[in-house]
């Protein structure tokens, strides 16, 4: 039989390309050849040891798109396919998570919340030991199976810029976090012409950025220690940028001076830095809301006041992944923008460069490398 090659995980701090059999379709799912699969700052915690819940080995990569090769027989039936029913050829986008299994607490309690499912599966977080191997983005195949959601990707819109659909989910899902439906005129959340703020300009802080001027903010105020990720923050729809080496009370003083005295309505925080959200409780106005979405892994604790909770009457949400349907608004976005999303991009390597690659993402220079097998 062919050989289909993957870089396998062994544990934190070793990959291996290894070599398996090329798999056909399951009955209902597909068999999809990878396009594009970008690396995640999930990725990087693997490698490094700091995601504890993970069962190796694993093939990681969760940010994939490619094209359908093989098609089950009822894949269509099984599948949640957004965009029409699938053929062999189309392009699509696959959610990390499998389908919700509408059994566990939360599927029951908390529906309009899938990702809070107890027994999600996750593409690129699982254990490859066994058939059907090929569950992770970085390999020259995916195997999807039934329980899985499925987009199609506009044909204005590149492979490349396709992978970025699951960190934009997150991003987006961040600034919905902020909405307050129905109180529009209340002067609380995120809303048209509200002002925002943005703390880490990285791959998700960015792409935070490009989402609230998509969604329609007024002011939106960006820090970050790198220069080079504070000029992509301006191109993705930054007004004001404020470097993150500045003492607090200098970048305190700026943005109350830019937000009539009383600072952003809305803080993210990006940066999954325990200090960051530290300060964005220090930024955010009262009666304003915290949206804290850049700790997906455990980075250590924050000092918090009480008290600045209680007296500013802040919302602080958490904001963990997405709904699956945000990839088809995602996809969207891309078909629709004209803001540069592509300039994100910094690298495009090979599938033996994946090790250089995860080396580079986090430092200065390097936005987004998306792995091309």
């Amino acid at each position: 039989m062919a050989k289909v090659k993957a870089m396998v995980m062994e544990k934190p701090g070793k990959l291996e390309l290894r070599e398996f059999e090329k798999p056909h379709a399951p009955e209902d799912g597909l068999l999809l050849k990878v396009k594009a699969c970008g690396i995640c700052g999930t990725d990087k915690h693997m490698m490094t040891g700091k995601a504890t819940w993970v069962k190796f080995p694993v093939i990681p990569g969760h940010e994939f798109v490619g094209v359908v090769e093989e098609l089950g027989p009822k894949a269509n039936d099984t599948m949640n396919v957004i965009g029409g029913p699938l053929k062999v050829g189309d392009r699509i986008a696959v959610t990390p998570a499998s389908k919700a299994c509408g059994r566990c607490f939360y599927c029951l309690s908390m529906p309009h919340r899938p990702q809070l499912c107890s027994n999600r599966r996750v593409y690129g977080l699982a254990n490859c030991e066994n058939p059907p191997y090929l569950l992770g983005g970085f390999a020259e195949y995916v195997v999807v199976d039934g329980r899985s959601w499925a987009f199609k990707i506009p044909g204005n819109v590149s492979d490349e810029v396709a992978s970025l659909t699951e960190p934009t989910s997150v991003a987006m899902r961040a600034v919905e976090r902020a909405l307050n439906p129905g109180e529009a005129f209340s002067g609380q959340g995120f809303g048209a012409g509200k002002s925002a703020m943005v703390i880490g300009a990285g791959p998700i802080g960015a792409l935070v950025v490009a989402a609230l001027r998509y969604m329609g903010a007024g002011l939106v105020i960006v820090t970050d220690f790198f220069p080079k990720r504070l000029e992509m923050a301006k191109k993705l729809g930054a007004d004001v940028v404020i470097e993150g080496k500045r003492p607090l009370e200098e970048k305190l003083a700026e943005v109350q001076k830019l937000t009539s005295g009383v600072g952003p309505d809305v803080v993210i925080e990006a940066a999954g830095n325990p200090k960051a959200f530290e300060d964005a409780l220090t930024f955010v106005r009262r009666g304003g809301k915290l949206i804290e979405v850049g700790h997906y892994t455990d980075t250590g604790v924050a000092e918090v006041h009480p008290f600045y909770i209680c007296q500013k009457d802040v919302d602080i949400h958490g904001s963990w992944a997405y709904p699956p349907m945000m990839f088809k608004d995602a996809l969207d976005f891309f078909s629709r923008t004209s803001l540069p999303v592509s300039d994100l991009i910094s690298k495009s390597m090979s599938l033996e460069q994946l090790e250089e690659g995860l080396n580079q993402v986090g430092t200065e220079n390097v936005h987004k490398i998306v792995i091309i097998p």
